[in-house]
């Protein structure tokens, strides 16, 4: 198993071809061409903790019902996300309203110049994300600095889902990384 961690771009040696194959075209995504679900959020306030950013897209209908897998990388030294998050969308078609709210636009909380720059991720879809984090020792640190992966589908859709519980090939309760590439 194993090749370069997930890049789908193909060539990770010309890195203006991987620009704009990570650059989203919200025109392409409205009108239902492109169906990546895995956006990369950058230029976050470094104070953001993973809950404050969860409740703040919660708050602007773009929480767990809409997500299954977010991650805010947390610096173990100075205990302060590293400036962007992973967030997969359960349904590409709900990315426009989420690119609208947060694109090009400064934060709601701390006093920042940040201007939120949203693009694809290299990893897609939520198995796959999961894959990237099976084995990883950060599976063994304190639940805030570990990725959150909520249920996709059914009657628990939105609910927090436990990542030892996908395991595997991310086959288990909602992790069928539903995600057309």
């Amino acid at each position: 198993s194993g090749s370069s961690g997930g890049n789908n771009s193909g060539n990770g040696a010309n890195p203006e071809a991987e620009n704009n194959y990570l650059a989203l075209n919200i025109d392409d995504v409205r009108a239902g061409k492109d169906r990546r679900s895995s956006l990369m959020v950058r230029n976050i306030p470094n104070k953001y903790t993973q809950q404050m950013l969860l409740s703040e897209f919660a708050l602007a209908d773009h929480g767990p019902t809409k997500m299954d897998f977010f991650y805010l990388p947390i610096d173990f030294k100075n205990k302060c996300n590293r400036g962007y998050a992973f967030v997969n969308f359960v349904d590409y078609q709900d990315i426009p309203a989420f690119v609208d709210e947060y694109n090009s636009r400064g934060w709601k909380r701390f006093n920042s110049d940040k201007i939120c720059d949203i693009t694809y991720a290299r990893i897609q879809g939520k198995a796959a994300m999961l894959k990237r984090f099976e084995n990883s020792a950060l599976m063994d640190k304190d639940d805030a600095y570990r990725p959150k992966v909520f249920v996709s589908h059914g009657e628990r859709k939105g609910q927090v889902e436990s990542m030892s519980v996908m395991g595997g090939g991310g086959g288990g309760a909602g992790g069928d990384g539903r995600t057309i590439q």
